[in-house]
């Protein structure tokens, strides 16, 4: 799958490049977002960044950096499931919805799948309600390995089929 940029009121998203490197390794070396996720080391370096930027060049893992003007607010990452993360000075703006909704769409638009899964740690409220507003339904309690916290966590599946997303549009 190659990734557009898509674009929404406020947000470009955009493949990442090598040039990115040191801007996603700052924004992610934060431990109150790399703990609520599963694969993201924590800390998180240079190395990290430009290992997740070549696997997105070589169509290994697919995502899009959500950039408002010049600023890196998050990446949204669509393979097995629907994964993303949004900037600690940017949370409460509405913006992980923003993105993951064009994300969504542009998934639900050019392919044959008729769900989507997604899932966040227990205690990330925020992540639950982005899921619940994109019309996500909570189907089921799992525990992953954090890599960042380096210990096994209690999380919730979420899914959405394309008739409930089409039936909301």
């Amino acid at each position: 799958m190659t990734v557009p940029t898509l674009r929404t009121e406020r947000l470009t998203l955009r493949t990442p490049r090598l040039r990115d490197a040191r801007v996603i390794a700052k924004a992610l070396n934060n431990i109150g977002i790399s703990r609520w996720l599963a694969v993201v080391p924590f800390p998180y370096g240079i190395t990290d960044a430009e290992w997740f930027i070549k696997e997105n060049l070589h169509g290994r893992v697919h995502a899009w950096l959500a950039w408002r003007d010049d600023q890196l607010i998050g990446i949204i990452g669509l393979d097995s499931e629907l994964g993303y993360w949004i900037a600690e000075d940017v949370w409460g703006y509405g913006y992980a919805t923003e993105a993951t909704r064009a994300v969504v769409d542009y998934h639900f638009e050019n392919s044959d799948a008729d769900r989507l899964k997604s899932a966040h740690f227990v205690g990330n409220d925020a992540s639950r309600r982005v899921l619940t507003k994109l019309g996500f339904v909570d189907v089921g309690s799992h525990v992953r390995f954090s890599v960042a916290r380096q210990e096994e966590v209690s999380g919730r599946s979420m899914l959405l089929t394309r008739a409930k997303w089409q039936a909301a549009q």
